[in-house]
């Protein structure tokens, strides 16, 4: 049985609602300006004739090949067991190398001390066994957390793009992902 966990983040299901940006802010005690979690509208727009406006929850994608880790000078940028990007806030010195290169720009500054801030996908959370606090709040139920092991049956017959540990799935989206594989990130 695998230990790496996947966040799958279903498009179809999102309706805007921001829950899960709220429930991130209240996890992390932030106020009213940083969000480590942001739902994007997309549209109006016409997919198969018919008008669609979508949603689409925006973090960090603790990705295969993370570029904020490489970019670190002190390396206290770090993949946990689970495949997860993790910060080892004692250890930043608050240079901004990182946040300039994620390539998704969902790294903030303005942390405590200087420390990036991003998705932790509620690690300490998760080390306790809850959900992370996005998934556990979301009101249609399109965050789900999963292992690698049950992965497969929820990405059949479906549209999907991940680039880590954050995987995107749609039923209408047959380009999903497309503009960022064109640019190359």
């Amino acid at each position: 049985m695998s230990s790496e966990m996947f966040m799958v983040i279903d498009l179809d299901r999102c309706w805007g609602c921001k829950a899960c940006e709220v429930a991130c802010k209240q996890e992390l005690g932030l106020g009213a300006g940083p969000r480590p979690m942001k739902v994007v509208e997309i549209g109006p727009r016409v997919i198969g004739g018919v008008l669609h406006k979508d949603f689409v929850p925006t973090l960090c994608q603790h990705c295969d090949q993370a570029k904020c880790q490489g970019a670190c000078p002190v390396n206290c940028i770090y993949r946990e067991a689970d495949g997860s990007i993790q910060i080892e806030g004692d250890a930043c010195t608050g240079c901004g190398s990182c946040v300039t290169a994620c390539p998704f720009g969902v790294m903030e500054t303005g942390g405590e001390g200087g420390v990036p801030l991003k998705c932790t996908l509620c690690h300490e959370r998760r080390k306790s066994g809850a959900l992370p606090s996005c998934a556990q709040h979301c009101i249609g139920r399109a965050i789900i957390l999963v292992t690698e092991d049950t992965l497969g049956g929820l990405l059949q017959d479906r549209y999907s793009w991940k680039t880590g540990r954050i995987i995107y799935v749609t039923r209408k989206w047959a380009q999903l992902g497309a503009a960022f594989e064109a640019s190359g990130t």
